[in-house]
């Protein structure tokens, strides 16, 4: 889950990244645990600023890479 403090992201998801979903400031967003996505800041120059709550302290340990090229 992340809720949005400033900036503009745009999320790609779900099977082979093909659902976008843009998102500002204000905004909460929840990724179920084992949707596939990635998360892209929309501006070169302005920060993304957002408080980021995970299931479990060691996810990042648990990172699966994904290859959208293999669906």
């Amino acid at each position: 889950m992340l809720y949005i403090l400033e900036g503009n992201v745009r999320h790609a998801f779900g099977r082979g990244l093909n659902q976008v979903l843009d998102n500002q400031a204000g905004d909460f967003v929840y990724i179920k645990p084992g949707v596939p996505h990635e998360v892209y800041n929309l501006s070169d120059t302005d920060p993304v600023v957002a408080f980021v709550a995970r299931a479990a302290a060691d996810e990042w340990d648990r990172i699966i890479p994904y290859d959208r090229k293999s669906e």
